[in-house]
């Protein structure tokens, strides 16, 4: 089972934790982001496993800035010059992995955002191992910003970044395509910022139809803005136009973003496509919306890596009739969306002072197109501590604000449930997409291993009883929860050194009490991938390559041409594939001028074998499509998928893709769950050449995870 797992850190910020859909777990401390990478179920037992056999953990430090990447900023005027930014340690503050799909092997990347404003992008270096800080936010928002004319706001101020939110990946529709592009499968993720403006800006990173190389940079663009400005953010609280006010109008941020799901629609016209999707933040006390709408226009690329689609954005704040009732009450963040298939309805949750507002909100709501009273109305549910049996004490709430909010599916019944907590120790559940009426929040089932984890504490220190557990942060992914701790004397003056310092990390399995390390989520593929994708699985590659390489037209090199015609010869498959297989071998014999008549005869009857070529006809005008042995230079016969032999007995192992004998140590990328091999793209044109190097990287971007199992590649 997976044991709590103990750090030696101490958060630097609320909501400290994140899991990424690789099974990545970042942790906000100080100057440091530690990151835990599970490690591949094969290598390890499956029971009494403890956790430091499962995680293998790195750290890098996030304050390290070149003179390129924040510039030296002399004083400047008050309304533009921030002296708690700039003398800043430059500490963590936040962080948030993205979807999957933004660098090599559709890894996800880290987003970091340090006191001194400036949001980092990380990704981890292939085989060097390290992670590596591939792109600067705020560039792109100074490019922008410095455009054109914004004498508002000073343009330091609106390059510098308060709060981040990734979004949903918006995927673009399939329209007839036998394998359905990245853009497809795993979406296009957008990065919502806010700047210290009240910005509100959506960027995309341009990662589509090119192929990313083990290092570089992230280029970004931002792809539409709205501002927000609010002069009445504390009214309720304070006296209104007094000199306190205006004060507080002028300080109040955009604080606490979380970005909802996407909706889709179709237009009238043929290939026509639109998506809506909101943001929301916290304004001082207030509760800010932004619709993003988004149009998709299908087309036909006229090059191989061009995309086959056109989007344009367009962001307005949404002025919604709910928005106004959520002003009564002091909200605090942070803002937890989710929706349930085909129910029409999509929940928001937001913690308050003492806590939780939640309201449910129909899809016209949320699209925007009713503005009128919609009939959603808000409810409050207080922080109220609950004794076993769930009986309310009047009178014991907490007046803490919510440091941590994630949301799963419950299993039974399919319905989604808020986890959250406080800096006090509240721990508490609640359903939602059910009736409002309900009743209030309950005690989180994995509150249970917190009190016995600070019940140690307070026994090892001797403190009475009187020790107190705080929650830092709450992460979850497919259906496993994690929840950082931390512990404290609750009756004196803490005293403690970096020596001391220490967080828990708990995990919880909704299926259970604890949770199991095969449940660990390790690099898996896209969850979603159509089934008719997955469902041939080495004869899908097969018909890609042949019917690629059919005709006049041929963007695979010659070599991988003929190795999947041999496959298609070797190992029994369809008419359609050995029919595909002839017409590439006769084309291939009267371009490169090669004798092939004992390959096109075999294409007749399925199963069979071709020998190994001998030395004249290795070293013949158009020799160069057959495999030669490394070793010995003789030739690689065809008499197995998964392996290749030449004439004098050295054994290689092929490649699951281009079916090439993969013949030098070094060159190759595993499945992260099947442990089967595939050629680098970016390693194998060091010895195989050019040609071969592209055609890897154009059946890596089709065939971007694992062929038999989905899973992600990793070197």
């Amino acid at each position: 089972m997976l044991e709590p797992l103990e750090l030696q850190v101490f958060p630097s910020c609320y909501s400290c934790i994140s899991w990424s859909d690789d099974g990545e777990i970042a942790v906000a401390s100080g100057e440091y982001v530690h990151v835990l990478t599970p490690k591949p179920s094969s290598g390890r037992e499956r029971n009494g496993v403890g956790s430091g056999t499962v995680w293998h953990r790195t750290r890098f430090r996030a304050n390290v800035f070149t003179v390129t990447e924040w510039p030296i900023m002399l004083p400047q005027p008050r309304d533009q010059f921030s002296v708690g930014v700039e003398q800043s340690m430059s500490t963590v503050v936040a962080v948030a992995w993205s979807p999957p799909g933004l660098v090599k092997h559709k890894r996800s990347v880290l987003a970091v955002l340090t006191s001194n404003q400036v949001l980092s992008i990380y990704a981890y270096v292939g085989r060097s191992g390290k992670w590596t800080r591939i792109a600067i936010v705020n560039k792109a928002l100074e490019i922008y910003f410095g455009e054109g004319p914004h004498n508002d706001y000073p343009k330091t101020r609106r390059s510098s970044i308060r709060a981040l939110a990734w979004t949903a990946p918006l995927k673009i529709p399939v329209r007839g395509q036998l394998n359905p592009g990245p853009a497809s499968r795993w979406g296009i993720p957008l990065l919502a910022v806010t700047t210290d403006a009240n910005d509100v800006a959506f960027l995309k990173f341009h990662t589509l139809g090119i192929h990313q190389p083990s290092s570089g940079s992230l280029p970004c663009e931002i792809v539409s803005t709205v501002s927000l400005h609010d002069s009445g953010a504390y009214d309720r609280f304070v006296q209104p136009n007094s000199l306190f006010a205006s004060a507080l109008a002028s300080e109040a941020r955009m604080l606490s973003l979380e970005s909802g799901p996407w909706l889709y629609q179709s237009q009238q016209g043929e290939g026509q496509w639109s998506a809506v999707l909101n943001v929301a933040g916290i304004q001082g006390t207030k509760l800010k919306l932004v619709r993003l709408s988004a149009g998709i226009e299908l087309r036909t690329a006229d090059f191989e890596n061009e995309p086959n689609f056109n989007l344009s954005f367009h962001a307005e704040e949404h002025t919604a009739a709910f928005i106004g009732r959520m002003c009564d009450f002091q909200l605090t963040g942070p803002i937890g969306w989710t929706t349930k298939v085909d129910s029409g309805t999509i929940s928001i949750a937001v913690g308050a002072v003492a806590a939780l507002v939640s309201v449910d909100l129909p899809e016209r709501a949320y699209n925007g197109e009713d503005s009128e009273d919609t009939g959603t109305h808000p409810h409050l549910y207080p922080l109220l501590d609950s004794s076993w049996y769930g009986i309310e004490q009047a009178g014991v709430g907490h007046y803490e604000r919510i440091s941590g909010m994630t949301i799963t599916i419950d299993p039974e019944s399919d319905e989604p449930v808020l986890h959250f907590g406080t800096v006090g120790g509240y721990a508490a559940i609640k359903p939602l997409g059910q009736s409002l009426e309900s009743k209030g929040p309950s005690q989180a089932p994995w509150k249970s291993q917190i009190e016995d984890i600070r019940e140690r504490f307070d026994i090892d220190r001797d403190l009475g009883g009187l020790a107190v557990s705080r929650v830092w942060g709450i992460a979850s992914n497919q259906g496993l929860v994690a929840v950082a701790v931390t512990l404290h004397p609750g009756d004196m003056v803490e005293y403690r050194t970096a020596a001391e310092d220490r967080l828990t990390v708990v995990f919880y399995d909704t299926n259970g009490q604890t949770a199991p390390t095969e449940r660990i989520p390790f690099l898996r593929g896209s969850s979603d991938a159509a089934p008719e994708f997955l469902a041939e699985r080495r004869d899908i590659v097969l018909r890609h390559i042949l019917r690629t390489g059919d005709g006049v037209k041929r963007t695979l090199s010659p070599k991988v041409l003929y190795a999947a015609a041999c496959c298609a010869i070797v190992q029994p498959h369809s008419a359609e594939l050995l029919s595909n297989a002839r017409k590439a071998l006769e084309s291939l014999a009267e371009i490169k001028g090669v004798d092939l008549t004992d390959e096109i005869a075999k294409c007749s009857v399925a199963g069979s074998t071709i020998d190994a070529k001998q030395a004249e006809a290795l070293d013949a005008i158009g020799g160069d499509i057959f495999e030669k042995c490394g070793v010995c230079g003789a030739g690689i016969a065809w008499d197995s998928t998964e392996e290749a032999q030449c004439a004098n007995g050295h054994i290689f192992v092929r490649c699951n893709l281009t079916f090439l004998a993969i013949q030098e140590p070094g060159i190759s990328k595993f499945c992260s769950q099947c442990d089967s091999e595939y050629l680098d793209e970016d390693l194998v044109g060091l010895s195989s050449g050019s040609s071969i190097q592209q055609s890897c990287r154009s059946l890596s971007d089709v065939f971007d995870t694992c062929i038999y199992c989905n899973g992600k590649f990793r070197p």
